[in-house]
């Protein structure tokens, strides 16, 4: 993804709701990782590998943690699965992936939420 567009894509993250109090490097992270992970088979999630591919380590490390905080990744083994599932669905359908991908994120997320509530006992 070249510089113009992402920053392009940090400004639009800047006005939403969700994302209007992180910090733009954390959302120069998040949109430089979305754009990466979409172009893998698993669109959502980002490898402690990539997310050191694409910004300094101690930059990375401290975008992803912010990022957690704020609820837009969460840790999982070996890197972040992205919670913005609106987001990644965006840059999907901006990308050419079919919009179906949206109504199944939607699912897991909601089953994600579900199994992660005080409500739900294993």
């Amino acid at each position: 993804m070249r510089d113009r567009d992402v920053f392009r894509q940090v400004e639009t993250l800047r006005h939403r709701d969700a994302t209007s109090s992180v910090s733009r490097p954390a959302l120069e992270v998040h949109a430089r990782a979305v754009a990466r992970a979409s172009e893998s088979v698993r669109p959502s999630f980002v490898s402690d590998t990539d997310l050191d591919a694409i910004a300094d380590p101690r930059v990375s490390t401290m975008a992803a943690l912010e990022l957690c905080l704020d609820g837009l990744w969460r840790r999982a083994d070996d890197g972040y699965v992205i919670t913005d599932v609106d987001y990644v669905a965006d840059v999907l359908a901006d990308a050419g992936r079919p919009r179906a991908w949206r109504t199944l994120s939607t699912l897991a997320r909601r089953v994600w939420i579900e199994l992660n509530s005080d409500r739900f006992i294993p």
